[in-house]
């Protein structure tokens, strides 16, 4: 018997009527649904697939999760747009017949931080924390000679990311499918000003070269926001790990982002 993980949203779906038509719709197909509202990579494990409801937030975070176990997600989309989402709430029945063998591998960032390494599949931000002020970040790719960038922020997006804070800050959106890196300052002042596309093997180190008086942090996917002193280096690049998103319907990227943006 299967045995899938469903994980609520108690602010999306307050009094789990979702959750639980979940439940029964797998339950009829004879796979065990367990409702977890704590998971992490390690209890994911024990599981076949993790159903996730909630907005774009919710899933980008089971997703991390779900990566370390290898298990496929299916997001159902209780947001606004759902980028991530496989399924809206009107087609949830589509789960009573779930391929587990369909989904597209979805690339991620590790970035190496005072000896820890954290993730990202939608983005690594570097910023000055006070969001009127600019910092200077010289940055390599691969040890070449470094770029200086002076801009309020530097994203470093994953495909899926890329239709996130990357695109808000004029970069372009890559198909998911792809696997490359951009790379886009925020409000940049001197130097380069527009976005650049990597390869996913680049390898990019990061120092904070800002005046004194600035103060300059780094998040992964919105995480916590960790100090980048003066002086300091990060490196990023891509990740051994990839999020596996069922599939539903084979629908074409271009199709899906216009039916998203129209939201």
């Amino acid at each position: 018997m299967s045995k899938f993980a469903v994980i609520p949203n108690l602010y999306k779906d307050p009094d789990l009527k979702i959750t639980k038509d979940i439940e029964k719709i797998l339950s009829d197909q004879n796979i065990k649904a367990d409702v977890l509202e704590k998971y992490n990579g390690e209890s994911l494990k024990d599981y076949d697939c993790a159903v996730v409801l909630g907005g774009d937030g919710t899933i980008l975070d089971v997703a991390k999760s779900a990566a370390v176990s290898n298990v496929p997600v299916a997001g159902i989309n209780l947001g606004k747009i759902g980028y991530l989402a496989s399924l809206e709430p009107e087609n949830i029945r589509r789960l009573s017949d779930v391929d587990l063998s369909s989904y597209q591998k979805r690339m991620m960032l590790e970035m190496e931080y005072r000896g820890k390494t954290y993730t990202a599949l939608n983005d690594i931000v570097i910023a000055e924390e006070r969001a009127t002020r600019m910092m200077s970040l010289s940055v390599s790719a691969d040890g070449e000679i470094p770029c200086e960038y002076n801009s309020s922020a530097l994203i470093f997006s994953t495909p899926t990311g890329s239709s996130g804070y990357n695109m808000s800050a004029g970069g372009p959106v890559i198909d998911p499918s792809l696997e490359c890196i951009a790379v886009t300052p925020v409000c940049a002042h001197t130097g380069t000003t527009r976005c650049c596309i990597y390869g996913s093997d680049v390898v990019f180190t990061a120092e904070n070269v800002s005046s004194a008086d600035k103060s300059v942090v780094v998040s992964a996917d919105g995480g916590d926001e960790l100090p980048l002193e003066i002086g300091e280096k990060i490196t990023i690049k891509k990740s051994g790990r990839f999020v596996k998103l069922l599939i539903f319907e084979n629908e074409p990227f271009a199709k899906t982002l216009i039916r998203k943006m129209k939201k």
